[in-house]
């Protein structure tokens, strides 16, 4: 088995300078005119090489890499949408469904009322405005309690799952009855139309 032998650039560059040296000697001793020919045919030679071998290569590479870029694109745009879908799904989760439209929020008011053994002097029907797929339902409610039952029926309020929320609040002690307050209540939820999957 034969040693490894060194690599010597330089004598690689050497033996090319002395081709050019030869090739621009005879240039110009005989003349460009005598090698017109092979010097047009080797031009054509290297055009068409370029032309022929090394855009179309290229000009595929760039097409695949656009195609990459696109690709990667429309998954970071999938992540974003999945993201953003499941926290609007989370949010959405909190809510009532769309097939309790009709008493949930009367029911769940009245719950909330009987829990602390409140009696509502009003209680109107629940009225329903539907904006972008999602339906804010709203009830009004009047009562006379002690400010401890309103705190622990707001707690109620705001505590329930699905959702619900003292939208308005009017709150005066009654000079009638020492030690209460009369209170006219806003109550509202939101139901979506369409839940995403």
């Amino acid at each position: 088995m034969s040693a490894p032998q060194n690599f010597d650039f330089n004598v690689y560059v050497k033996a090319a300078t002395e081709e050019v040296n030869i090739v621009l000697g005879t240039l110009r001793e005989k003349g460009a005119e005598r090698f017109g020919r092979a010097i047009g045919g080797a031009i054509f030679l290297v055009f068409a090489a370029y032309v022929g071998v090394y855009l179309p290569p290229q000009k595929k590479a760039s097409s695949l890499q656009a195609q990459i870029d696109r690709a990667r694109q429309m998954a970071d745009y999938g992540t974003q949408f999945k993201d953003l879908r499941d926290q609007l799904n989370g949010a959405y989760n909190g809510l009532p469904a769309l097939n309790d439209r009709e008493q949930w929020l009367s029911n769940s008011v009245r719950d909330s009322l009987l829990v602390g053994g409140l009696e509502p002097e009003n209680f109107t029907p629940v009225k329903e405005q539907e904006l972008n797929g999602l339906i804010f339902q709203t009830s009004s409610v009047s009562l006379t309690l002690r400010f401890s039952e309103f705190y622990d029926w707001l707690l109620r309020i705001e505590n329930a799952k699905p959702l619900m929320h003292m939208n308005t609040l009017d709150l005066a002690k009654k000079n009638d009855k020492l030690g209460f307050n009369g209170a006219t209540c806003d109550i509202t939820t939101v139901i979506p139309k369409m839940r995403f999957q």
